[in-house]
């Protein structure tokens, strides 16, 4: 067996295969932009619901707005779909975010509830790639 270019022993192909077998979850959503418009036209308690400071401030300072909150929105729905419990255990919005590396990577940040809930689970690490048009987005989580 071959691991990252490089033959591996018998122990140590067991070991791989282990690492390689961690994946615990895995959640996919998809939203029209034009459904994600709608929800935000004029109705700010639906923004502030779902979306921290931090994610409102960032979406409002793009040109196209309703493609990021879109994008924000798929990803915190493919987290708890790769969760395994969706909205169980009393959850909200807000304890998932998405905030950008210092590469500009969206990465998914959990407190609350939800960190509770994946620390019990010895859930380890999120994945997460998210992806937009002009019509839709897409967000794909995998959890380790």
């Amino acid at each position: 067996m071959y691991y990252n270019g490089r033959e591996l022993n018998e122990g140590a192909q067991e070991q791989s295969f282990k690492e390689i077998m961690m994946i615990k979850g895995i959640g996919v959503d998809i939203l029209a932009i034009g459904r994600m418009e709608k929800m935000i036209a004029g109705d700010a308690r639906f923004i502030r619901k779902v979306f921290t400071r931090e994610e409102i401030e960032y979406c409002a300072s793009k040109a196209k707005i309703a493609q990021h909150y879109a994008a924000r929105f798929t990803a915190k729905e493919a987290f708890f779909k790769a969760l395994g419990s969706g909205w169980r255990y009393g959850m909200s919005w807000k304890e998932v975010w998405v905030e950008n590396n210092q590469l500009g990577k969206p990465e998914i940040r959990i407190s609350g509830k939800a960190r509770h809930h994946f620390d019990e689970m010895k859930f380890k690490k999120i994945h997460l790639s998210v992806s937009h048009t002009e019509e839709y987005a897409v967000a794909f989580v995998l959890i380790e």
